[in-house]
C-alpha cells in the first residue's frame, strides 16, 4: 500500500468525451502519482495519452472524474483559485514549445512568474536556468532568431521558473533532434533527481519511457499497464 502522505496527484474515475454521440477518449482511469516518481505514459496514437495529460494538469475540464493535487480537486476551485494553484504548483511542456514571439527568451521564460507578480524576485533563478540549459547566449534573442532545441529548452526553464512541484511534458522531444532530445531528457532526469520534482511525461520512443522508473501504457483510453521498471536507466 501506498502512504496516503506520499502521493501528490491522484485521479479517480477520470472520464474524458467529446462529440455526439459521445466517443470516450479516457475511460474511468484511476492513477496515484507518488512526490518524487519520474514517470512515463506511453501507447499508440489516439490512446488517450495527452487527453489525460491534459486533465491531469487541470488544463482540460473531465466529463466525469476528479483530480487531487496535494489533496486539493482541482475541479472544484474557482475559477481564479483553479489558475493560481496550477501556476504555482504545475508546469506544463508541450510539443510545440509555443514562447510568444514578440519577447526575448528571459521574458518568456518569466512569463509564469510575471502572471504571479514575481517577476523581479525570480530573475537572478530564470538567468540561471539559461545558463544552465545552454543559453545564456539567447538571454537577448527572439524566438525566431533559435533553433528549434533551443526553443523547447527555453520551453522547459519556463516550466521550472515557479520550481513547481509537478511538471507534466507533452512529447516534449516529439519535434527534436536526437541529440536535442537527449539533453531535453537530462534536463528532466536532473531537475528530478536534485529537486525531487515529480514528472510525468508523454512519449512515443521506447528508449525515452525506460529512462523512467515507473512506465503508465495506454490502450483504448484505458490504463493497460502500469509497472516500475527494474531496468530504469535513470542517472
Amino acid at each position: 500500500m501506498q502512504s496516503k502522505e506520499n502521493i501528490i496527484l491522484s485521479c479517480r474515475s477520470l472520464t474524458k468525451s467529446f462529440g455526439e454521440p459521445p466517443t470516450l477518449a479516457v475511460k474511468d482511469v484511476d492513477i496515484d502519482l507518488k512526490k518524487g516518481e519520474f514517470v512515463s505514459l506511453t501507447g499508440r496514437s489516439g490512446s488517450g495519452k495527452s487527453t489525460l495529460l491534459y486533465m491531469l494538469s487541470g488544463l482540460d475540464q473531465p466529463s466525469s472524474g476528479h483530480v487531487y493535487l496535494e489533496n486539493k480537486d482541482i475541479f472544484a476551485m474557482e475559477s481564479k483559485e483553479t489558475h493560481i494553484f496550477r501556476n504555482r504548483n504545475i508546469g506544463f511542456v508541450f510539443q510545440f514549445h509555443y514562447l510568444l514571439p514578440e519577447l526575448t527568451t528571459l521574458e518568456n521564460v518569466l512569463m509564469p512568474a510575471r502572471k504571479m507578480n514575481e517577476e523581479g524576485t525570480r530573475k537572478d533563478f530564470a538567468r540561471t536556468l539559461l545558463r544552465d540549459f545552454g543559453l545564456e547566449h539567447c538571454k537577448d534573442k527572439y524566438p525566431s532568431q533559435m533553433s528549434g532545441g533551443e526553443q523547447q529548452r527555453a520551453a522547459i526553464a519556463r516550466s521550472l521558473i515557479m520550481n513547481p512541484s509537478l511538471i507534466f511534458a507533452d512529447e516534449p522531444t516529439g519535434n527534436l533532434d536526437t541529440s536535442n532530445g537527449d539533453k531535453a531528457m537530462a534536463i528532466f532526469q536532473k531537475t528530478n533527481r536534485e529537486n525531487g520534482t515529480t514528472i510525468l511525461f508523454v512519449t512515443h520512443d521506447p528508449d525515452y519511457a525506460s529512462l523512467a522508473e515507473r512506465k503508465i501504457n495506454m490502450v483504448d483510453g484505458m490504463i493497460e499497464s502500469d509497472q516500475i521498471q527494474s531496468h530504469s536507466k535513470k542517472k
